[in-house]
């Protein structure tokens, strides 16, 4: 039986309402790049990888979001490039999208991201991540790190010169180490392990910290909180000298036999003490949290 034409031009007005589904965009560009050219990568949603590669070239794949409201961009030579996903231009979101990269191993490369997660491996080069929310990950050996997300959290994995870390409420992890390292937070946890820091500053308001590691000869660490716990865990081969300011919280060392002390004038206690032959400097202040000082087993 025959589908009446008024029946035929319902359903097909009907067909024509119904949204397709749309399939992710594929990215595949590449240029040819100086060693230590510049590279700037902006991508809100979904990931960031960057890969460093002994070429003299840069490549990006990847997908953007099936949306169809973003916008890759891609350009440069020689001494820099630009690359990114731009969201829609009334800003709402439109799924995520997930960029690789791959960057001459001694560049210099700066991201920008809200939600994405980023990843950093085989880089050697000068490094700048910025994030709202995603978390940050840098393994291998960077010249220079600094990374800084509001909520998300971030690990250093790799040894590095220079590293700078800040977050808000996001966890902070470094497990390399290097000649000058410091590390901000507001209320996320702090873990420094396994790493070896020639010059150390921890800072956090309410977020607690534990230092699991070696203290080299001629280092200089400073660790500093409002009312997080401070706890330090270190081998009993270390030589440094000591010297921890607590105004509430308590000190419990089991490092050597030393006692902390009242201070009569301003109120609170200190503890001053010498392991080993001394050399390196210890400073620990606190003002409500706990100063804890262990024996690493």
């Amino acid at each position: 039986m025959r589908t009446p034409r008024a029946v035929r031009g319902i359903l097909l007005a009907l067909a024509l309402l119904v949204p397709t589904v749309a399939s992710a965009q594929s990215v595949n560009r590449r240029v040819a790049l100086a060693r230590d050219a510049s590279i700037r990568v902006f991508n809100l949603e979904g990931s960031i990888r960057i890969i460093g590669w002994d070429k003299d070239s840069l490549v990006v794949t990847g997908t953007l979001s099936p949306g169809g409201g973003k916008l890759f961009y891609f350009g440069g030579g020689g001494r820099g490039a630009k690359l990114g996903v731009e969201p829609r231009s009334s800003g709402e979101s439109d799924g995520p999208s997930n960029l690789e990269v791959f960057v001459p191993a001694r560049s210099k490369v700066w991201i920008k991201a809200a939600t994405a997660e980023v990843s950093v491996s085989g880089f050697s080069g000068s490094l700048d991540v910025y994030s709202v929310s995603g978390s940050i990950r840098v393994d291998g050996s960077p010249a220079q790190v600094y990374a800084e997300s509001m909520d998300g959290n971030i690990e250093v994995a790799g040894s590095a010169p220079w590293v700078r870390a800040k977050t808000a409420s996001g966890a902070i992890t470094i497990t390399g180490g290097g000649e000058d390292v410091a590390a901000t937070t507001v209320s996320g946890t702090m873990i420094v392990q396994g790493a070896r820091v020639v010059r150390g500053r921890f800072e956090s308001v309410t977020g607690d910290m534990k230092f699991d590691g070696d203290v080299d000869r001629g280092a200089s660490l400073t660790f500093e909180s409002h009312s997080g716990v401070i706890e330090l865990r270190l081998p009993s081969s270390v030589s440094a000298d000591f010297n921890v300011n607590e105004f509430q919280g308590k000190i419990v060392n089991e490092l050597t036999s030393a006692a902390a002390r009242p201070i009569r004038d301003r109120g609170g206690q200190e503890l001053a003490f010498t392991m080993g032959q001394g050399g390196a400097d210890v400073t620990i202040r606190n003002f409500k949290g706990a100063v804890l000082l262990r024996r690493r087993k």
